[in-house]
């Protein structure tokens, strides 16, 4: 877990192109042949890298959001295990796993096909949870869905880049804040019951 975790802050820090395996090797205090030991190449890293935050996503946010069937329920549990997910680990640079695994470079077309298709399940996860509030009246008709999804998603994993372990917020006053306001771009207030 260190090699991944160690790789990904030099990857956010420096860049993956211009992050080489003996800057990884000496960020872990290992040769660079024992580095090879553990991974075959600086892109089957990264892909590592990508899967494990995907595995962690699926498993704390994907998983548990699925359960619920309520759809309101559902969308506020999402908002909540994500950026719970994502505080849990810090750098200066934010949560470099969350950076890593939601960047495009790096990987072949094949690799990066693999994390597209997850990345794509969790979208439709958040967005039907709007097109069931919708259907009950929560979400107003002239909302794109897609749009609304495409932005609830981005506050979200934008916290990985800015969010400071010592900063002025708590991680709950976070969630509360980032809750309020995605919520409250796509519900529709007043008897249908979609209030925030």
């Amino acid at each position: 877990m260190d090699i991944y975790l160690q790789a990904a802050r030099l990857f956010v820090a420096k860049g993956y192109d211009a992050t080489s395996m003996s800057d990884i090797a000496q960020a872990v205090n290992i040769t660079k042949a024992g580095l090879y030991h553990f991974v075959k190449s600086k892109e089957d890293l990264l892909f590592i890298i990508k899967t494990f935050g995907m595995d962690e996503l699926f498993d704390e946010v994907v998983h548990p959001a699925r359960e619920e069937p309520d759809p309101l329920a559902r969308l506020r549990l999402i908002i909540r295990a994500h950026l719970l997910n994502i505080t849990r680990v810090s750098s200066k640079q934010g949560n470099p796993v969350t950076i890593v695994a939601d960047d495009p470079a790096g990987l072949s077309p094949k690799f990066q096909k693999i994390i597209d298709a997850r990345k794509r399940e969790y979208f439709d996860l958040v967005r039907g949870a709007l097109q069931e509030l919708r259907e009950r009246g929560d979400v107003a008709d002239d909302l794109d869905l897609t749009i609304a999804t495409h932005n609830i998603i981005g506050m979200i994993l934008w916290v990985a880049r800015w969010r400071k372990p010592k900063g002025r917020l708590s991680v709950e006053e976070i969630i509360e804040q980032i809750t309020r306001m995605a919520l409250g771009g796509v519900l529709v207030r007043g008897e249908s019951g979609g209030r925030p």
